[in-house]
């Protein structure tokens, strides 16, 4: 037996040097791929930029990372005709649900997938003078596989070539000594460095690199060409995240030196942090260190204050850290191709959105305990509305809630509409979401027009509207009018002014719900009812391959398709009386104004 399985040894190794692929044949192999892929998409990219409705209907950083999951699959399972649910969420796990089946309906429907795999495969071997045999066929598809997952990674990451070499190349293919390797960032003099970049550390580069990617200028904000990556959240997770790495490396530690060592340090005090770190002023002051964050939650956590779960920052938080740092330290390598590039996405876990969603939803028992206190059922009064009463005011406390649970809208997106953006078309009442004067929408597909349910129509919703026109009014919430210079959202207001004070009422609350849960209630609500997930995201305003949605333009055609949608959402406030024209009490008109003039 020993004798024959080192015949067999032998033969294979002899098959293999005479037709399989040397070391320097699988190097070119890769980089040469790699190189045309991620050439191939940084040309696609420009052209989806640069046509307008090709540029509101996709994402190239969704679909690149859609590529990056795609080509890394297949090189560990090899090629799967018609990818299952079961498959996409084993090996697409960095995709949430939408971008699984969009995947999974473009490998179904490309014709000849896997035959036209294969002859790409032997035209990229025949580019670097190598054959194709039963013996190097299925390594070189491997290597093509790699390669195009490192070119969609390259691209999507903005990182030349040669840096995406570094960080992405298999262990089995070898590097020209010429590339630098993560663990010689040591050995790079100082002198080496520009001095413009010599001693920047990861916040003065996020600075640098969002004053001078056209993108981010801020002078954008609130614009005609506002776009997502413009947006003040945006920029501030990015100043956010670069602080928590400088906070965690040595003082005055430049970026260009950063090392997976220290990625390392940033990591484990993620678990050390509690997960409110960073949303009260005192957190980002300049003197306040990770050490003094953590020994203040464990104080805290001694006293009372908050339990052992609010310690530790969740799975999608630090992901969102780790991207927007790659993000930055990107933008450094492409000024500096000398460092090297960090591997982050060794650090980015995979996020089951769709499990999340599901335990962060409400609850109907918990909607209706919502819908029963007394801003529903009756308050004290104007200036003490949840306190027990025979009051029912109606307002922004008041419709804001029911509008959020019975549209499946974002809380900004209902908090900023105007007076006109609630229409009517072959009798069907609607909202019209888009972005006007009084905010921008979270992107171009989140424009749509929701028809209002029977139930929101029961509690007088369109007799309010028409009370505030009588009133002279043109904002559908006038007391949530931000004050003036400042640069809170009309969603921020509703939420310091109410939701903070409702949020302890709601029982049985988890960690994580909030205002948002509800949208994630009628997603789960619609699924479990199988509607279909082209139509649930044209209801919640989520981008969706195939064109425009259902409900972008108010035709009465696509306006009776959402409501039967809508109607679907669960009623949770059939215990409250029905609200008729008569029987609206709008906020007295000295309490319909911003909120400093309120005093």
């Amino acid at each position: 037996m020993t004798a024959r399985s080192e015949t067999i040894r032998m033969s294979l190794y002899t098959r293999i040097a005479e037709d399989g692929l040397s070391a320097d044949q699988q190097h070119r192999l890769f980089i040469g791929e790699m190189t045309l892929y991620r050439n191939a998409l940084a040309h696609e990219v420009a052209r989806w930029e640069a046509e307008p409705q090709l540029r509101d209907l996709s994402d190239s950083d969704r679909d690149l990372q859609a590529f990056e999951a795609l080509w890394g699959a297949f090189a560990r399972t090899g090629i799967v005709d018609a990818p299952s649910a079961e498959y996409a969420a084993e090996h697409f796990h960095d995709l949430d649900e939408e971008e699984q089946g969009r995947l999974r309906r473009l490998i179904r429907e490309t014709p000849g997938f896997r035959t036209n795999f294969a002859a790409e495969t032997s035209a990229a071997m025949a580019r670097v003078g190598v054959s194709p045999t039963a013996a190097n066929l299925p390594l070189g598809s491997k290597l093509v596989m790699l390669a195009r997952m490192t070119g969609a990674w390259a691209c999507r990451n903005g990182v030349e070539v040669t840096s995406a070499l570094e960080s992405r190349m298999p262990a089995s293919v070898t590097a020209p000594a010429t590339l630098p390797r993560e663990s010689s960032l040591a050995t790079i003099p100082d002198a080496e460095i520009t001095p413009e970049w010599r001693y920047l550390t990861p916040t003065q580069v996020a600075e640098k690199m969002i004053a001078e990617t056209p993108k981010m200028f801020e002078h954008r904000n609130g614009g005609k060409r506002a776009s997502e990556q413009t947006g003040e959240q945006t920029l501030r997770q990015i100043r956010w995240a670069a602080s928590l790495l400088e906070r965690s490396t040595p003082a005055g530690q430049p970026l260009w030196k950063l090392s997976m060592a220290d990625l390392k340090e940033l990591d484990s005090w993620f678990d050390r942090l509690p997960i409110s770190f960073g949303k009260s002023p005192t957190d980002r002051r300049d003197d306040m260190t990770l050490a003094m964050a953590h020994e203040r939650a464990l104080v805290r956590l001694e006293e009372g204050e908050i339990s052992a779960e609010e310690i530790g920052l969740v799975i999608p938080t630090c992901n969102k850290h780790y991207r927007k740092i790659a993000q930055v330290h990107a933008f450094l390598v492409n000024a500096l191709p000398q460092i090297a590039t960090l591997d982050f996405g060794k650090f980015i876990q995979p996020d089951r959105k769709d499990e999340r969603a599901a335990r962060l939803r409400y609850t109907v028992a918990q909607g209706r305990a919502i819908f029963s206190l007394p801003p529903w059922t009756g308050c004290a009064g104007e200036h003490d509305r949840l306190t027990a009463g025979r009051a029912v005011i109606q307002d922004s406390l008041f419709y804001v809630l029911l509008l959020v649970w019975y549209t499946g809208a974002r809380r900004e997106e209902i908090c900023k509409l105007r007076l006109v953006d609630i229409d009517v078309v072959d009798g069907i009442h609607f909202l019209r979401i888009a972005s006007t004067e009084t905010g921008r929408v979270k992107n171009m597909t989140s424009e749509r027009c929701i028809p209002l349910a029977k139930e929101i129509m029961r509690l007088g919703f369109v007799h309010y509207v028409d009370a505030l026109k009588v009133a002279g009014e043109t904002l559908l919430f006038p007391e949530l009018e931000p004050a003036d210079g400042t640069k809170r959202k009309r969603g921020d207001v509703f939420y310091k002014l109410w939701w903070i004070y409702l949020k302890p009422l709601v029982p049985d609350l988890t960690r994580g719900q909030a205002m948002h849960s509800a949208r994630h209630m009628v997603s789960d609500e619609l699924k479990q009812q199988a509607i279909f997930l082209e139509f649930r995201n044209d209801l919640l305003g989520h981008k969706t391959a195939g064109g425009e949605g259902a409900s972008r333009y108010p035709s009465a055609a696509a306006l009776k398709t959402v409501l039967g949608l809508v109607n679907r959402i669960p009623v949770v406030t059939d215990h409250l009386s029905e609200v008729t024209a008569e029987s609206i009490t709008l906020l007295k008109p000295d309490l319909r104004r911003q909120r400093p003039s309120r005093n």
